[in-house]
């Protein structure tokens, strides 16, 4: 696994776990029908540990979210077609990014309401005293597991290599290609070596491989033996 992968993992199951932890602690901790004061006219709610859990844990998701989307381009919309992974898993990693998003929405929607009714203001007694009904935050934290691990998911299904090891795109100097033709890099001949390689040179144009012919008109005979010398003075 890349250490890009690895540090991706890290970061953003910190946030979204710690986004869910802080979730399930704010359910401990919120407000209930016992703690507000109710009066005839107003509710005091006091303060408590649920408020501030509650917008941490929103913000953390957001983060946790913004990464994903970026590291993936958009939601795998502005990656470009190939890169290393099929039309199929494409598909289904657009889908589990949207669907990791819709998940983060409805959780961000669930802590902003527990955090709000968990705030500590003083509201007017209308209609009575409201409070933040149990489960609002745990929702919210499950929600939130959802969507970090199908922004998890979607990371691993836009960056899944066609092969182990290849990088797309990259070619080996001198490899031969598929369609047969090799590619490298041309090479000078030395001087005095032929240019064609294991292949004879071609003759010469307009001329065969004749042995030579004698010279015209002329025969081929021995020479002749040197004159005699005269054995006695004249």
């Amino acid at each position: 696994m890349e250490t890009g992968t690895i540090v991706l993992f890290v970061v953003v199951g910190f946030f979204g776990l710690g986004s869910a932890v802080l979730g399930f602690i704010a359910e401990g901790t919120k407000l209930t029908q016992d703690d507000i004061e109710a009066s005839t006219t107003q509710c005091v709610y006091p303060a408590n540990p649920a408020f501030a859990l509650g917008l941490v844990a929103a913000l953390l998701l957001l983060v946790a979210q913004i990464i994903v989307s970026a590291v993936t381009g958009c939601c795998g919309c502005c990656k470009p077609r190939g890169g290393g992974f099929s039309g199929s898993k494409r598909t289904i990693g657009v889908v589990f990014a949207v669907l990791s998003w819709i998940a983060a929405a409805i959780a961000e929607l669930y802590f902003l309401q527990g955090a709000a009714w968990n705030a500590p203001v003083t509201r007017k007694a209308a209609e009575g005293c409201y409070y933040a009904k149990n489960g609002v935050f745990r929702r919210a934290a499950i929600l939130s597991i959802i969507a970090t691990v199908l922004g998890i998911k979607s990371y691993l299904l836009f960056h899944a290599v066609a092969a182990p090891g290849a990088v797309p795109g990259t070619e080996v100097v001198g490899e031969p290609k598929h369609d047969g033709v090799a590619m490298g890099h041309p090479v000078a001949p030395v001087y005095g070596q032929s240019p064609y390689g294991h292949y004879p040179p071609p003759p010469a144009q307009g001329y065969g491989h004749y042995p030579p012919q004698p010279a015209q008109g002329y025969g081929h005979f021995p020479p002749a033996a040197p004159a005699q010398q005269h054995a006695q003075a004249v």
